[in-house]
């Protein structure tokens, strides 16, 4: 039997840039436990409510200023929606979750979860059970990889779960999407690391000084963790000295640059931040910019 029956007419999905107090709002409004996470390329990762709990609550962090791309699972199981109910027990089982979307052709089109197994009754109590028990044995940092409970300060040998595994991912992850944007950068701009992250700081924050206050934090909101608290002095803004010729030459003059390489810099900023920012935000940045700034963003299919 196919897994038709669990499509779902409405799947709440968000975007990596989305932030993490958007995920729990949806799942407050839905009555829902998880929220699936997409990308251009299609399923991305998802978000739990426990995720929140331990990665965001847990781990000190401003759901307002985090992405769920730094805090979410990316490594997401999915099913094909021919394939049958044994397959999702056995995927349940094997990695130790209580949800799989549901796929065809790659698209999300439902989602099943360990209650709708219970409900649904297709399913033996031994293997609900076998479920729960992979779960319940998933290493955590004092309790190892096998037992049920703790039974001492023992340390796992796999990676840590709980609070911890989960702040390490997040902190992971933040680095992992901080370090994409600076490589976007040097490579658009062919700078090197170094030169690429501030060419990427400076042109940032001369940016939000050309917008007015509140839409430079939504914008920088949506920036990587790891560059917020650097842009929190670029805030005094709208500062209209602030051109394209002005970044330029600021670019030119702090990182040793020729005009032709200051203005490739100008170039590759904008475009590695629109990749990474939802393309309303990149509306409403592109909207306040002057006429002769807007090409800088190109303006969101």
């Amino acid at each position: 039997m196919s897994l038709d029956r669990f499509r779902r007419t409405k799947i709440v999905v968000l975007s990596r840039q989305s932030m993490t107090y958007q995920a729990a709002r949806a799942m407050a409004d839905n009555h829902i436990g998880s929220v699936l996470v997409s990308d251009r390329q299609g399923p991305a990762g998802i978000i739990t409510d426990r995720d929140l709990a331990l990665a965001v609550l847990g781990g000190d962090l401003d759901p307002k200023t985090t992405a769920l791309g730094e805090v979410m699972s990316e490594d997401l199981v999915t099913c094909d929606v021919n394939a049958g109910l044994d397959d999702v027990v056995c995927l349940m089982r094997e990695h130790g979750i209580r949800r799989v979307p549901i796929t065809a052709d790659g698209r999300l089109v439902g989602l099943v979860s360990f209650d709708d197994l219970v409900v649904d009754e297709s399913v033996s109590k031994e293997d609900l059970a076998a479920i729960v028990t992979a779960q319940l044995e998933a290493a955590a940092p004092l309790k190892p990889e096998g037992l049920l409970h703790p039974e001492g300060p023992a340390r796992a040998e796999r990676r840590p779960a709980g609070r911890a595994g989960a702040l390490m991912r997040a902190k992971t992850r933040a680095d992992a999407t901080y370090n994409k944007l600076v490589k976007a950068v040097a490579t658009g701009a062919k700078l090197d690391h170094d030169r690429a992250e501030r060419a990427l700081l400076l042109t940032v924050c001369m940016l939000c000084r050309r917008l007015t206050p509140q839409e430079a934090q939504h914008l920088i909101a949506q920036l990587p963790s790891r560059l917020q608290p650097h842009l929190d002095g670029c805030l005094d803004g709208p500062d209209r000295a602030v051109t394209a010729e002005a970044i330029e030459r600021e670019l030119s003059k702090v990182l040793g640059l020729d005009g032709k390489q200051a203005r490739t810099a100008l170039h590759a900023v904008p475009k590695a931040v629109s990749d990474v920012v939802a393309p309303g935000q990149i509306s409403e940045v592109r909207g306040q910019l002057p006429q002769e700034m807007k090409y800088l963003f190109a303006e969101p299919a």
